[in-house]
């Protein structure tokens, strides 16, 4: 008897941008990318990859089929956050009916957000280890330049969301 298989969604957040893409990061999140889907292809599962533009370069570079790469907000010329990004990922996810998803990001801090955004959409979450990526000195984002630079400017994303995220709704 064969079995059916079942799809899952995966979305990959990039972290610490460069002039030249993909940066030593992004190479980083697309190999655990690779890994992650190799794996649930061993459990017979097929997975549907949405990658923001500069992990969808590195993912490319290792042969890895993608569904859909968000490369630019919604909006001409706002700054393209990882909440677009979920957004963007959430209505080809559901497009496909799919209603489980793996999010990859950086896991110092990045990855917990994520996570919570995929649940905030309506997603049931599937957790899989990601391997330390790092930060990257020379990224035009100061606050993927390090450790420090991130927690100071995690407050500040969390303050912006509460206050002027989906105010349309409001």
């Amino acid at each position: 008897m064969i079995q059916q298989q079942s799809h899952v969604g995966l979305v990959a957040w990039s972290f610490a941008l460069r002039p030249e893409e993909p940066s030593r990061c992004n190479r980083c999140l697309a190999g655990e990318v690779w890994r992650i889907v190799r794996e649930e292809e061993k459990n017979g599962r097929r997975v549907l990859i949405i990658a923001q533009g500069e992990i969808a370069e590195a993912l490319k570079k290792l042969h890895m089929p993608l569904a859909y790469i968000v490369e630019r907000h919604h909006i001409t010329g706002e700054y393209l956050d990882s909440q677009e990004v979920m957004a963007q990922a959430a209505e080809i996810l559901m497009s496909y009916g799919v209603t489980e998803v793996i999010p990859v990001a950086n896991p110092f801090l990045h990855l917990r957000r994520c996570r919570m955004l995929v649940r905030e959409f309506g997603f049931m979450l599937i957790e899989r280890r990601i391997r330390r990526i790092g930060f990257d000195k020379d990224s035009l984002q100061s606050w993927t330049r390090g450790p420090v630079r991130w927690v100071l400017h995690e407050p500040c994303v969390w303050m912006y969301v509460c206050l002027f995220a989906n105010k349309e709704e409001r």
